[in-house]
C-alpha cells in the first residue's frame, strides 16, 4: 500500500484502512460473488449475456470448423483416402509452416481489417478449401489430385489462422465489462475445450462413414457461422468498450448489430 511505502508499520491505522478499501474494491471480482462475479449474475445481465452468447458461439464454431482434426488426423485421413506417403509428409510440413506464417501476419491484420471481416475471410477460405479437398480425395489417381490436396489443406489451415483462430480468443476482452471479463473469458475457453473434445471423439466415426466427404459437415458449420458473424457479431475495431457495450444493449429485435454513428451522420 501507499502507507506501507511511506514506511508506516503494517499494524498502523492508515495501512489497515487502505487494505480494507482495496478488499472492498476487489471483492466482487476476486471472490466470484457480488454484482461483478458469479455465473448467475453474469447471465442475469442482458448485455453480458449477449456477449457470452457471441463468445461461446465463436469458440464452439472454431472447434467445429474441424481445424484440430486436420492437425490430429491428417495422416490417417489422407492415407486412408488414397494419398501417398510422400504427399502426406509434404502436407504435414507445409501446413505447420503456413500456420506459423499466417499467425505472424494476422497480428498485423487484426487492427487493419477488423475482427468481423477477418472471421468472414476465414469462413470463405475454409469452405472453399474443404470443397477442394473433397474434390481431390474423390478423384484419386489423377495428376492434379496430389497438388490440389496439398493446396487445399494448407489453404484451410492458413484461412483459419487469419481470423477464426485468433479472434474468438480476443473477443471476451472486448465484449465484457471489466468486472465480467474474467468469468466470461473462462466460460468461453471452457466451451472451446468441450467442443474440441466432442469433435475429436466424433471425427473418426464420421471419417469411416463419409470417407472422402467427411469434412463437408465442417464446411456447413463454417458457412452457418459466417451468417452468424454477419448478423450478430459487432465490429469492435476502433471502438471504445462503452461503444461496444452500447451496441450490445441496443441490439435490434431482428438480430442485427446496431451501427453507431458519429456526429454529423457519418459512420
Amino acid at each position: 500500500t501507499r502507507a506501507g511505502w511511506r514506511g508506516e508499520p503494517l499494524s498502523s491505522l492508515a495501512v489497515v484502512q487502505e487494505l480494507d478499501l482495496m478488499q472492498m474494491a476487489a471483492g466482487p471480482i476476486a471472490g466470484g460473488g457480488g454484482d461483478g462475479g458469479g455465473l448467475r449474475s453474469l447471465l442475469s445481465d442482458s448485455v453480458a449475456r449477449r456477449g457470452l452468447f457471441i463468445c461461446v458461439t465463436c469458440h464452439v464454431c472454431q472447434q467445429f470448423s474441424g481445424i484440430n482434426n486436420v492437425f490430429n488426423y491428417s495422416t490417417i485421413f489422407l492415407t486412408s483416402n488414397g494419398v501417398d506417403a510422400a504427399t502426406v509428409v509434404i502436407i504435414s510440413v507445409l501446413m505447420n509452416v503456413g500456420n506459423v506464417a499466417i499467425t505472424v501476419v494476422s497480428v498485423r491484420l487484426m487492427d487493419l481489417s477488423g475482427r468481423r471481416s477477418l472471421m468472414l475471410v476465414s469462413c470463405v477460405g475454409m469452405a472453399l478449401s474443404t470443397v477442394a479437398l473433397t474434390s481431390s480425395l474423390s478423384c484419386p489417381g489423377y495428376g492434379w489430385t496430389a497438388p490440389l490436396a496439398i493446396a487445399s489443406v494448407v489453404g484451410f489451415v492458413m484461412s483459419f489462422g487469419v481470423g477464426l483462430g485468433p479472434v474468438p480468443w480476443l473477443l471476451p476482452a472486448e465484449l465484457f465489462a471489466p468486472d465480467r471479463c474474467a468469468l466470461g473469458a473462462s466460460v468461453s475457453a471452457g466451451s472451446n475445450w468441450m467442443a474440441n473434445f466432442v469433435v475429436g471423439q466424433a471425427f473418426m466415426p464420421l471419417s469411416n462413414a463419409l470417407k472422402s466427404a467427411c469434412f463437408l459437415p465442417f464446411a456447413v458449420v463454417v458457412c452457418g457461422f459466417a451468417v452468424f458473424v454477419t448478423r450478430t457479431v459487432p465490429e469492435t475495431k476502433g471502438k471504445s468498450l462503452d461503444q461496444i457495450l452500447f451496441e450490445l444493449s441496443a441490439h435490434t429485435a431482428q438480430g442485427r448489430p446496431t451501427v453507431l454513428r458519429k456526429p454529423g451522420g457519418r459512420f
